[in-house]
């Protein structure tokens, strides 16, 4: 469907670790891409995330990485299936990129000691998280390199090296701390030089890395780049584009029990209004700050709404109010004109100037060509279809500068920003820094998260469209449905902005799905918050890759 109500999502434990991982490994093998996403136990000292060097930077996360663990991994495994449309056409024009979609949340358990730090506990506290489920069912791991005696046959270690021996593309947001955390704890001691890393990660992922932070900000120049706000804006989007006959994507979940123990419902269901095509009503008290950043220093607290149709819909709002201030400027510019060129006419008749002399001279002024229209028609701001995004111009009045720096507290500058996050515990704990949301629970049976908040993710509305108190984190703030979000805007991305395929073929393997899709352009660039460019993940000559990592890939059989 290219609009769902629900995600399941597999949780992942000790107890039915081993009973799921054939699921597991089937889904990663038979994938056109993987997407991921950690909860970490801290990130430490935000500033040092944020050093001009990237050199330094990297020294700074390394030795957080080494202190820290990972506490629950989200995989989105995506399959690229025929349209549901159009069984013999892929991806034509208005024809839908079919997906099967599979997601796991894996609670982890390092069993070294680790550093947890405050902020992120009260963080996770705050969003439901359950460390009595972690430290009694979270699934055993250990940092570093391989243990001689290891002879687990199913682990969180030999499950990412089965990442690295698929050649799936791999999908991150904000990925580079990810990346980090998932090497020195699944994989092997982070190398000293961040040269090395880099040529480390070219050799594990011959697939290619995307980061849809980075193709959110730098390629579809999003008005923000947070996982929520990207998620939600490339859902409402695609629905939209399947009412007008756009290319746009469809999803098709496993079907599961309805008393499956282990499986989790997310409700994402969007709004009415979306999915009737009734424009967007003016909402009332969205918080600037979290609308730009994606996390607000009042937390819990604020009493304005962080919910991200609120958001959207005051957007889509102001562009649509804008535009029709435009049409009238222009009607009454037009007007002006129209009565100039009477009187100017009447005065050339009277002087004797012949009146196409006077018509070319309105012309000239107004920009028009000679039939007095303005070019093209209509102004050059008025191409924006009613709802659609209008990027040359500031869409919620914040300027260049914050939307650069848009985001998370990850991309927020070393100043008075993070020194109130810090003072307030809002630093998150995940590698993105976008405060995601989470109002999970966990039970003995499978049920609908987020029902408690009725049309979650704020639709801010019940079944029957009734608006009701908005909740300040609408979502869930689980490593599983983040990871889903991520995989979901990367297959929106390719079906807006990749090549349409000129035949019904379909990628046979991960490796090939960035070539055959042309996302070349996209592939092995990283966000770097505070910077102008990306992390380009490519081979230096100037640079050979670690020891320990050459070690661990001829045991894989990847050299």
């Amino acid at each position: 469907m290219a609009w769902f109500s629900s995600v399941p999502i597999v949780d992942v434990h000790r107890d039915n670790f081993e009973s799921i991982w054939p699921s597991i490994i089937v889904a990663i093998r038979n994938s056109s891409f993987v997407a991921l996403d950690a909860e970490l136990s801290g990130l430490g000292p935000r500033k040092n995330l944020m050093l001009r060097s990237f050199d330094e930077r990297y020294q700074a996360l390394r030795e957080v990485a080494k202190s820290h663990s990972i506490l629950s991994l989200g995989l989105s495994c995506f399959k690229v299936v025929k349209g549901d449309n159009d069984p013999d056409d892929l991806c034509a024009a208005g024809k839908p990129l079919g997906f099967q979609v599979q997601t796991y949340n894996i609670t982890l358990l390092c069993n070294e000691d680790y550093v947890v730090e405050p902020v992120a506990l009260r963080f996770l506290v705050e969003h439901a998280f359950d460390f009595n489920k972690q430290y009694s069912q979270g699934v055993s791991y250990y940092r570093g390199v391989d243990k001689v005696d290891d002879k687990d046959t199913c682990s969180p270690r030999i499950l990412f090296s089965e990442l690295i021996v698929s050649n799936v593309p791999i999908i991150l947001h904000n990925g580079l701390i990810d990346l980090a955390f998932l090497y020195q704890n699944l994989y092997s001691n982070l190398p000293p030089k961040a040269s090395q890393f880099i040529c480390d990660m070219c050799e594990m992922f011959t697939g290619g890395v995307l980061d849809t932070k980075y193709v959110a900000d730098f390629e579809v120049r999003m008005v923000a780049s947070y996982l929520e706000y990207v998620f939600r804006s490339c859902q409402r989007n695609n629905a939209r584009f399947c009412h007008e006959g756009k290319p746009y994507i469809t999803v098709e979940f496993q079907s599961f029990p309805k008393d499956s123990p282990f499986v989790e419902y997310h409700n994402c269901a969007l709004p009415k209004s979306i999915i009737n095509g009734i424009p967007p009503k003016a909402p009332e008290n969205v918080c600037e700050q979290y609308a730009a950043h994606g996390h607000c220093v009042k937390g819990m607290q604020c009493p304005k709404s962080h919910v991200a149709d609120d958001i959207l819909d005051e957007e889509e709002f102001k562009l649509v109010a804008r535009k029709k201030r435009r049409n009238q400027k222009k009607r009454e510019r037009r007007r002006k004109r129209s009565h100039q060129g009477g009187d100017d006419r009447q005065q050339g008749s009277q002087s004797g100037e012949p009146e196409t002399k006077i018509r070319c001279q309105d012309n000239m002024e107004d920009g028009c060509h000679g039939d007095g229209e303005e070019r093209n028609g209509e102004d050059e701001d008025d191409d924006f279809e009613d709802g659609e995004q209008d990027i040359s111009t500031d869409v919620d009045d914040r300027t260049d500068k914050e939307m650069s720096d848009t985001v998370s507290q990850d991309d927020v500058s070393v100043g008075e920003q993070n020194k109130e996050a810090n003072s307030s515990g809002q630093i998150a704990q995940t590698h993105d820094s976008d405060v995601d949301m989470s109002k999970s629970a966990d039970s003995s049976e499978s049920k609908v998260l987020g029902s408690v908040v009725g049309n979650v993710n704020g639709s801010g509305t019940n079944a029957d469209g009734d608006s009701h108190l908005k909740p300040k984190y609408a979502g869930c703030h689980r490593a599983g449905f983040d990871a889903f979000m991520t995989g979901f805007a990367m297959a929106t991305f390719v079906s807006q902005h990749g090549r349409v395929p000129s035949s019904a073929d379909i990628p046979s393997i991960g490796a090939s799905f960035v070539e055959f899709y042309a996302l070349e352009e996209l592939v092995n660039k990283l966000y770097l918050g505070g910077k102008d460019v990306p992390l380009q993940i490519t081979k230096s000559h100037f640079s050979k890759p670690s020891a320990s990592h050459r070690e661990k890939m001829k045991r894989l059989g990847k050299l």
